[in-house]
């Protein structure tokens, strides 16, 4: 098995990582997410439809073990009305297992993205963040993307305050 595999038809493992990742945000005081919240009827719509994505890794017996998950997306009416469909790739709901942490799996994601959009002709990623969150806004900036404004989206009974990003390629 190759070191990293990408299936985008694996929604249990999709959503225990979701939830797994959640947990531990609510567990050390930095809930982003309410748990009850993420299920398939809230994520999965015709713009997610085959785009939540679930990188597997190699365990040391060769095993692929699921450890991150992320949504690509092509059109995202609610947090991109203004992004005209099939120009961006638009990157929502990353989580990295605890287990996981410190193995540059971020990177990982972020190559594949890139390489899904580059099928497409596409040379532009966007995604967006809790603008409470400096620590993982500065993660994001430091792997190349530029901060380009803010807006208060609504979902789910939430409301959010996003700083969206953009990285060009």
């Amino acid at each position: 098995m190759p070191a990293h595999q990408f299936r985008n038809d694996r929604p249990d493992d999709f959503l225990h990582i979701l939830h797994e990742v959640g947990q531990w945000l609510v567990d050390s005081g930095r809930e982003m997410w309410e748990i009850r919240t993420l299920t398939l009827d809230n994520l999965v719509d015709e713009y997610t439809e085959d785009n939540c994505y679930v990188l597997y890794a190699s365990a040391p017996d060769g095993a692929a073990v699921p450890a991150a998950t992320f949504i690509l997306q092509w059109e995202d009416p609610l947090y991109y009305p203004d992004v005209p469909p099939n120009t961006v790739g638009i990157i929502h709901k990353v989580a990295i297992r605890r287990a996981f942490a410190g193995q540059h799996l971020f990177q990982t994601i972020l190559d594949f993205c890139q390489a899904e959009c580059l099928k497409r002709g596409i040379h532009e990623i966007q995604l967006e963040t809790d603008a409470t969150r400096p620590a993982l806004m500065q993660f994001y900036e430091r792997h190349g993307f530029e901060p380009t404004y803010q807006r208060t989206i609504h979902e789910f009974g939430q409301t959010f305050v996003c700083q969206y990003y953009r990285l060009l390629f």
